[in-house]
């Protein structure tokens, strides 16, 4: 009886494995998501980014960590690296 569920349990376990493979997109999945991209989703992506180095580079300058040329210079360094990046 005891082997009989260990043997259910696995069973089960390799189901739910196999499920959760093929739904995360598994092997189908696209290993360059950014030729997938529409114009919109650039874009979204592109101001995502750009808000996410502005709250950095916020963050140290709050707490003192750079100065304000120093905010601004890492400003346009990363916003330079954000479209190329893109691009």
């Amino acid at each position: 009886m005891m082997t009989l569920i260990y043997k259910l349990r696995l069973v089960l376990l390799g189901m739910l494995l196999t499920f959760a493979f093929l739904f995360s997109g598994g092997a189908l999945s696209n290993t360059d998501p950014g030729n997938k991209l529409t114009k919109e989703q650039k874009q979204k992506q592109y101001e995502y980014l750009k808000k996410s180095k502005y709250f950095e580079i916020k963050a140290a300058l709050e707490a003192k960590e750079i100065t304000l040329e120093e905010a601004q210079k890492l400003w346009k360094k990363n916003l330079k690296k954000i479209e190329k990046g893109l691009k």
